[in-house]
């Protein structure tokens, strides 16, 4: 029998929240009367950015940088121009390189090798005195006594030491200046997960969204020979797609809020930066000419906080989902549209053959901006444009074979048999005074006590439940790979009001839930490090602390600095909805 958690020490919300909840939505429902009367960027009625012609520039592709080798490798940190649209002005990024004349927006594609350890070192070379985006200092952030730039990188979903993983605390400039946990910029990655698509990404305290919003991201892919089928598609048939959302001013500079919500509370803080431009590989809605051939596409959603849902303008066209964060699905899955959050990655087999050449169609998307909108930015509906094009003289047939299988389906039962620890855990939402707003993990604080803290070589059971009342949150597991077991929904007001309970099971009158535990949507099965956490539902994870393969990690998990877990939000992530998880060391 798996041990119990304690229960969280506030997991409701009181009407008089709620009360506040709408207030705040009043609040920003009356921006654009505030909009009107300055020239500063207010959280959630930015300047719509200047009129670009979709679907007129090129699809590129980062540069690809081999770190199978053994010998190490540099990756700084600079401050670049670039161009997303002709018709706009360079932007300003900060972004990664072998150099400032190499470094690019998204940085450079890195290629890993399974079992085959990497060795990356980042340099920070970013000098400016200041952010390009203005810092709110009323959040917990790193504070360089020197000043500049702040950065540290972390491996997204990478099994790697914690000194490796790009602690928040870890952080360092080009002055020289550090944060308490920083411990070196030299990382080594020992790539002894399954073949999958990582990223790269800026993770410093209180300013993830600012850096990742000014550019610091970048793919990492672990291939295995041993592991990927012979029979996908392979070289300029497989395709890396960023997908991000930003918003421009007509300079070409990156419009990012410098009023928050509510500014008295928070002055430069916002709940959901959203963009009215999409940006595929740093180019505003470009397009991509392919031959009557199947594609396979390696999707990661980089966006601070916008949902994509996925489709084709062509109904005849569908996705055939292959892969997941954590590698390949067990069982490939055909899918109309497909729904990533921030973090999500997705592996998924596009077939072109019975398109005529001459064709043209889009991939759009139909996800609302936010909760509190409930709209789409008309621009935000289509991402990119694909041309199918006549094939010319050399290139070959394929020879490709859409899978029906990929490999065993895990045994969840079992493992959840021999979970030894149930953890439950909360998304909670604080409305103080002055609406200083802050979403939280078990209603704990970044600075607070580690409340989770499981012990290595053990699978625990975490119930995560939505306690606030709207939204949706996507969550981020570092070190390890889960599997959801079931979603349930509940009664969010009965619960709120204290009429009904979580700890009585459906359909009992007293419980809250509104209906059996449901097995996980499409976007849900597979082996997963970000999970999105619906308003009034608790999803439930098998969560092993060790390798898939079950056996033993080659570096030790307890040593400082440690792991976290948090809200993928990154908006959400730099006010507090995020809790260390150091690990413990295993049972005797």
């Amino acid at each position: 029998m798996a041990k119990k958690s304690k229960p969280s020490p506030a997991i409701g919300h009181s009407s008089n929240s709620i009360v506040q909840i709408a207030i705040l939505v009043g609040f920003l429902c009356s921006l654009s009367v505030i909009q009107g009367q300055d020239v500063h960027s207010q959280c959630g009625n930015l300047i719509a950015s200047p009129s670009l012609t979709p679907f007129v520039v090129p699809l590129t592709f980062p540069p690809v940088i081999d770190i199978s080798t053994g010998v190490p490798i540099t990756l700084g940190t600079y401050k670049i121009s670039q161009s997303v649209h002709p018709d706009l002005p360079n932007t300003t990024f900060y972004g990664y390189g072998t150099s400032q004349d190499t470094a690019t927006y998204p940085g450079p594609t890195l290629e890993a090798k399974k079992d085959v350890a990497s060795y990356v070192r980042f340099e920070n070379h970013i000098t400016d005195p200041e952010h390009i985006f203005v810092v709110d200092r009323t959040l917990h952030h790193a504070s360089p006594p020197n000043g500049g730039v702040p950065i540290i990188t972390h491996l997204h979903g990478a099994d790697a030491e914690s000194k490796f993983d790009g602690h928040p605390e870890a952080w360092y400039t080009a002055a020289g200046d550090t944060g308490a946990a920083f411990i070196t910029m030299d990382n080594v990655y020992p790539n002894e997960q399954p073949a999958s698509l990582l990223w790269y990404h800026d993770h410093t305290i209180g300013m993830t969204r600012l850096n990742v919003a000014a550019g610091l991201v970048g793919l990492y892919f672990i291939r295995s020979e041993f592991e990927e089928p012979p029979f996908l598609p392979s070289g300029k048939f497989e395709i890396p797609l960023v997908i991000q959302d930003k918003q421009f001013f007509p300079n070409g500079s990156i419009n990012f809020p410098d009023i928050g919500l509510p500014p008295f509370a928070h002055p430069q803080w916002c709940p959901d930066y959203m963009g009215d431009t999409i940006l595929v590989n740093g180019k505003a809605w470009p397009f991509l000419n392919v031959l009557p051939r199947v594609y396979r596409f390696r999707i990661l959603n980089g966006a601070n906080s916008r949902f994509f849902t996925l489709f084709f303008s062509d109904s005849r066209i569908q996705f055939l989902q292959i892969g997941t964060d954590g590698g390949y699905l067990w069982a490939p899955l055909l899918l109309s549209n497909i729904t990533i959050a921030p973090a999500y990655r997705v592996d998924v087999l596009v077939d072109f053959r019975s398109v005529p050449v001459g064709s043209s169609f889009f991939l759009n998307n139909s996800a609302v901006d936010t909760i509190l909108s409930n709209v789409t930015t008309p621009t935000t509906s289509y991402v990119m444009k694909f041309n199918v094009v006549r094939s010319l003289r050399g290139n070959s047939a394929q020879n490709v074979v859409m899978p029906t299988s990929m490999g065993p389906v895990p045994n969840i039962s079992a493992w959840a048999s021999s979970a030894t620890f149930y953890r439950n855990v909360s998304l909670v939402v604080t409305l103080p005074p002055l609406f200083n707003i802050s979403f939280l993990l078990n209603n704990a604080h970044w600075t607070d006590t580690p409340t989770e803290t499981p012990q290595l070589y053990t699978i625990e059971i975490w119930d995560i439940t939505h306690l606030i009342p709207n939204g949706v949150h996507p969550i981020h597991i570092h070190l390890v790979n889960f599997l959801v077991i079931h979603t349930q929904a509940f009664n969010f007001s009965r619960l709120n009001a204290s009429e009904c309970s979580l700890q009585l099971p459906y359909p009992d009158a007293g419980s809250c839930f509104t209906q059996a535990p449901q097995p996980p949507n499409p976007t849900e099965i597979g082996w997963k490090d970000t999970i999105i956490v619906n308003f009034g539902t608790v999803v439930r994870l098998l969560v092993p602390f060790f390798p898939r393969t079950g056996g033993l990690y080659s570096f030790d998990p307890t040593t400082f600095p440690g792991y976290v877990w948090h809200c993928h939000n990154l908006d959400h992530e730099d006010n507090d909805m995020m809790r260390p998880l150091p690990i413990q060391p295993p049972p005797l």
